[in-house]
């Protein structure tokens, strides 16, 4: 390959047509494309807006999943809260309403306990 004569401009560098290889054919065009070579270019549209709303899609449900984790953790949280509240309800009842406190509260009001009157009945099998 004969050089073009350069220009005063050039500085040395090569030119375009040096750089390109054209002396290679239209050959080695068709196989630049490598692997989309063979696919259309609104198939190839089609595809790339294919995955990309796939890709759109995933990443709102992981925002989607994260959200609802939030939610869920928050309600957990809320229902420990309230079992332990009931709990607390609960143990003082109990202890308003135990045997003994009721039967203080009974001789405080002058109440005297009984004696069971007669013998137990007992049932026969």
């Amino acid at each position: 390959m004969a050089r073009a004569p350069r220009s005063e401009h050039d500085e040395g560098y090569p030119s375009w047509n040096e750089l390109s290889g054209s002396d290679t054919g239209s050959a080695s065009r068709r196989d630049f494309g490598g692997l989309f070579a063979t696919v259309s270019t609104l198939r190839l549209a089609l595809m790339i807006m294919a995955v990309s709303a796939v890709v759109t899609l995933y990443v709102g449900h992981v925002y989607a999943t994260a959200d609802l984790l939030g939610e869920v953790d928050t309600l957990r949280r809320e229902n420990l809260e309230l079992h332990l509240e009931r709990n607390q309800v609960k143990a003082a009842y109990d202890r308003a309403s135990s045997p003994s406190r009721i039967t203080a509260r009974a001789r405080a009001l002058g109440l005297v306990e009984a004696v069971p009157s007669g013998s137990p009945i007992r049932l026969r099998p």
